[in-house]
């Protein structure tokens, strides 16, 4: 009930390909499954209540540039630690 919505509005959007568990393997296997089928340079994994600066993107990218980087995390703050 709750993939429905979601489905039909990315399904045929060409930006998104969807990826269907045949049933919940929890979040560290099905982010293992993304990761292994996707076909970009670089990956970019966070959670769906995650909201990112405006330079995030651009600033982890240009760490990437260096062959000895394999990885790069910016500074993660909880908004609602109070």
């Amino acid at each position: 009930d709750l993939l429905g919505p979601v489905h039909k509005i990315y399904a045929s959007d060409p930006r998104f390909r969807i990826i269907l568990m045949a049933k919940n393997v929890g979040k560290r296997k099905a982010q293992i499954a993304a990761i292994r089928s996707s076909s970009g340079d670089l990956v970019l994994n966070v959670d769906s209540d995650t909201i990112l600066a405006v330079d995030v993107v651009t600033k982890l990218v240009s760490k990437m540039q260096d062959p000895d980087v394999g990885a790069a995390m910016g500074q993660l703050v909880a908004s609602n630690r109070n």
